[in-house]
């Protein structure tokens, strides 16, 4: 009898796992005639200065284009976030660093590194997809982060 319960009980746990970490969710959504671009999560992480938090974007970038494109100049440089007072955040190369060392601290996340390689690329193929801890960001704590898009494309999306 304990052992139906242990299992029981195990199948509950694994289920709502399953359920929690839906791979098609997404919370934000720009595009144009050449991308879709979805973030799927902002990851709060430790190690900012003090009064500020990291968060760690998770992204899908799809080329919907006939073409190749430079992905990474012409979109993901520029991939950004607001808050609800109007203040911008850009990745960058600061930003890089903040997803690897996010990377580093929980061995357990698994980086799809061609896919994040693929997202900076200058030669993104045309209908493809990929999807990576792409964008970090340091902000501070108490910034309610709103709208998440491509400032030089001019892409805005409210985040779900």
């Amino acid at each position: 009898m304990k052992n139906i319960i242990l299992i029981f009980a195990l199948l509950i746990a694994l289920s709502f796992q399953t359920i929690a970490q839906k791979k098609g969710d997404v919370i934000a959504e720009v595009k144009d005639n050449e991308v879709v671009i979805k973030l799927h999560k902002l990851i709060e992480f430790g190690g900012a200065k003090e009064g500020n938090k990291f968060l760690v974007a998770e992204i899908t970038i799809e080329n919907i284009s006939d073409k190749s494109l430079n992905m990474g100049a012409e979109y993901t440089m520029s991939i950004e976030l607001k808050d609800s007072k109007g203040n911008e955040y850009r990745s960058g190369l600061r930003g890089a660093g903040i997803v690897s060392s996010y990377l580093a601290a929980n061995p357990n996340v698994k980086q799809d590194q061609k896919a994040y390689n693929l997202c900076f690329s200058d030669n993104f193929p045309a209908k493809t997809k990929a999807r990576s801890y792409l964008c970090g960001y340091e902000v501070p704590k108490d910034a309610q982060i709103v709208t998440f898009g491509v400032k030089k494309k001019n892409l805005w999306s409210e985040i779900k």
